[in-house]
């Protein structure tokens, strides 16, 4: 029971589920507090990566695209950071700042969680690969910066039309057999047309 702040001896009972709510709403106010500054945005287009999130974006396709031992095309040949920069640029500044928050959180949580004491750059192949298991099956939050990193690493990874003639991919077809564009979502034709 708490009691109200006004000392009139009102009680207001706490449930689970309020506080539940109070503390999302409290954490959620946190995160949004730095969108409110006056600091000047960038404009689209003329995104680059810090140092910290090309660093962290390498180490996690280390783990995350295994090319060693396969036919696959190495990592070290395909530029899955600058193929992700260019997928900074395409996002407007609010999406983007959520997305640099996702990456500092990914990067600086191995301090705490799992009692690493270091960030996930820093650690050995087996603990990043652990590390990445927590966040899969943590709360809702990890799990969205979990899959918000492995998205970036396809993209930045397959962008790259080279990396996917090792398993088969011929390139864009439409242009090399002069399919003609039908836009996004043709409509289904039926087999009497």
């Amino acid at each position: 029971m708490i009691q109200s702040a006004v000392g009139l001896g009102v009680r207001y009972k706490l449930y689970r589920r309020t506080f539940t709510k109070l503390s999302v709403l409290s954490g959620a106010s946190l995160v949004c507090l730095p969108s409110c500054s006056d600091a000047p945005t960038v404009p689209s287009g003329s995104v680059s990566l810090t140092a910290d999130e090309r660093e962290l974006l390498d180490r996690f396709a280390e783990v995350y695209i295994p090319t060693e031992g396969t036919s696959l095309k190495p990592l070290s040949e395909v530029p899955v950071a600058d193929n992700i920069e260019h997928a900074f640029s395409l996002m407007d500044a609010e999406m983007l700042e959520q997305v640099r928050i996702g990456l500092k959180l990914f990067n600086y949580g191995s301090i705490l969680i799992g009692l690493h004491f270091a960030r996930f750059v820093h650690l050995s192949v087996e603990q990043r690969l652990h590390y990445i298991r927590q966040w899969e099956q943590g709360i809702e939050i990890q799990r969205g910066i979990s899959t918000l990193l492995k998205k970036l690493m396809c993209y930045g990874y397959w962008q790259d039309i080279e990396a996917g003639r090792a398993i088969g991919y011929q390139g864009p077809l439409s242009e090399a057999q002069g399919i003609r564009s039908l836009g996004n979502a043709p409509m289904p034709q039926s087999p009497a047309e």
